[in-house]
């Protein structure tokens, strides 16, 4: 029997959120490629969401004392949102996983294995770069802080280069259980010699693993 090393992360963080635990670990910072015949579907992913998204609403943000400074947690979670140009919108969902190191509150991730609310995937992964723990900013919160940025392909053949950002993403949870980091900025596609600009918007809610 063949084990989908995502698919198996992925129920791993379910039941950790439906049974209320938490952990920590080496920040990740690689959402490894898998095979088509590996990806999450998107009722896949909408199941996750259906399992992370409750316990994350019904949560409050993380007081900044509350916050650990040392040691590490991953986070691994669903993302969720649009690319858009003049005149079409395209809605996505996909997988995120994140890396804290609360002792130097460095960031890192991936977000990557996107489907199209119609189920076609895009390939392609967006990295989280010179990401960091903002501890200043926000007098109560601490802030999370990153670059986003990747190269993504439709199955229309079409190529999309994202240059984002993460300004405003944060912790939830007693201990610093969940993240949000919302993301947004600039896209490009290309299809053969027409160019296009745009901008999108993704949310990703991701639960300590």
């Amino acid at each position: 029997m063949t084990v989908n090393p995502l698919r198996t992360a992925i129920s791993v963080t379910a039941l950790a959120v439906m049974t209320a635990c938490g952990g920590a670990g080496v920040p990740v910072t690689t959402l490894p490629q898998v095979p088509d015949n590996s990806r999450l579907s998107l009722a896949e992913i909408q199941s996750v969401q259906e399992q992370i998204a409750p316990a994350y609403d019904r949560t409050d943000p993380t007081l900044k004392q509350q916050v650990p400074v040392s040691g590490g947690s991953n986070y691994l979670g669903y993302v969720t949102g649009d690319l858009s140009v003049p005149g079409r919108r395209t809605d996505v969902a996909g997988v995120m996983q994140m890396g804290v190191d609360f002792s130097t509150d460095r960031v890192g991730g991936t977000a990557g294995n996107f489907v199209t609310s119609q189920g076609a995937p895009i390939d392609g992964v967006l990295t989280l770069s010179n990401g960091r723990l903002d501890r200043d900013l926000n007098r109560s919160q601490v802030t999370i802080r990153s670059d986003v940025d990747g190269t993504l392909r439709t199955g229309a053949g079409e190529t999309v280069r994202v240059d984002g950002v993460i300004t405003n993403g944060g912790f939830k949870g007693s201990s610093g259980q969940f993240i949000g980091a919302p993301m947004y900025g600039d896209i490009t596609v290309s299809n053969g010699n027409a160019v296009e600009g745009g901008t999108f918007g993704l949310t990703g809610i991701l639960a300590r693993e």
